[in-house]
């Protein structure tokens, strides 16, 4: 792999000065020598390994209770209203994976639920999630809830007048009557206590930050994929998998690494979550030996580790291999 450094510390002996590489922040310490680097790896892109798939690949005009294809999905069809039927043609976004079948088509008030054919958790990974949803009628509105065995549900609501919220928390507005809307859910693996839920709504080929996050204090377990919405609202193109491949066509962007000085402390800090993406440290860059960095907690928007006080040489890259 080929790494490109983005910024750097470098310490002055004489006087002994940090300086940050594109940053106007100074910081002087006695007596250590930290050089900070920020070391690009590729964005992880692991072999596709989705675990659901419904894609409403059936005869046009079949009603719901009839539907029962797709794969990761407990035998039998979806449950719900029969006034919801297949309609052509398929949802497509620039940077979902690509579409086939057709799509869900409610034409009156109603809802649709399927259960998964065992609960999806991220207790050992993230567990990443993805539909399509459009509006073509003028008063717009849909719900979409991830129904775990217990616990707190995962709800995407959209309302009358195009805005979009998780849990409560505004995620955006749609992209219009008549246009495609693409979401993107992140469950970050469980660790200290609580699991992240990420939402990143019409995303480009690059994640950035979410468009909303909230937390849920447990291992979330995806039992139940449920959808409501008022007449004139078509959903297609639902994926489950573990990495963010696994349901669209995007990847994930290098967080940036940064350091500040607190008291006789040098805290060393990158956004949190950042999936992939480890932190590592050398005391010798001529070795090119590196070791994970132990000690680090978060914030619920910051991964850092403290280094009190600092002494002796240090390097510090994020690695994503």
């Amino acid at each position: 792999m080929q790494n490109s450094v983005l910024n750097q510390i470098r310490h002055m002996k004489t006087p002994p000065v940090f300086h940050v590489a594109h940053r106007a922040s100074t910081y002087r310490l006695v007596g250590v020598l930290i050089i900070l680097l920020f070391v690009i790896g590729p964005a992880r892109e692991m072999a596709a390994s989705p675990l659901a798939y419904e894609g409403f690949q059936y005869p046009p005009a079949l009603t719901l209770p009839f539907m029962a294809g797709g794969f990761g999905w407990v035998p039998g069809p979806w449950t719900g209203s029969s006034q919801m039927v297949d309609q052509p043609p398929t949802l497509s976004y620039p940077t979902a994976l690509p579409s086939i079948g057709d799509a869900l088509l409610n034409t009156a008030p109603g809802e649709a639920w399927r259960y998964f054919v065992a609960p999806f958790n991220n207790a050992a990974s993230d567990l990443w999630i993805s539909f399509q949803e459009e509006s073509t009628a003028a008063a717009p509105g849909a719900f979409v809830d991830i129904v775990p065995l217990s616990g707190l549900d995962i709800q995407v609501n959209k309302n009358g007048l195009g805005a979009i919220t998780l849990n409560g928390v505004a995620a955006g507005l749609s992209a219009g009557i008549g246009k495609v809307d693409f979401f993107v859910l992140q469950l970050v693996q469980f660790g200290g206590g609580v699991t992240w839920v990420n939402l990143w709504l019409n995303p480009g080929p690059v994640l950035g930050p979410p468009s909303a996050s909230f937390p849920i204090p447990a291992v979330f377990q995806a039992h139940q994929y449920y959808y409501r919405s008022n007449l004139g609202e078509y959903l297609d193109e639902i994926r489950v998998g573990t990495t963010p491949q696994d349901v669209a066509a995007v990847t994930v962007g290098a967080p940036t690494l940064t350091i500040t000085k607190s008291g006789n402390s040098v805290i060393v800090s990158w956004p949190y979550p950042s999936y992939g993406w480890t932190l590592q440290q050398s005391p010798d860059l001529t070795t090119a030996i590196w070791s994970t960095s132990s000690g680090i907690s978060n914030d619920g928007t910051h991964n850092f580790i403290t280094i009190t006080p600092p002494t002796g040489n240090l390097f510090f890259r994020l690695y994503n291999p």
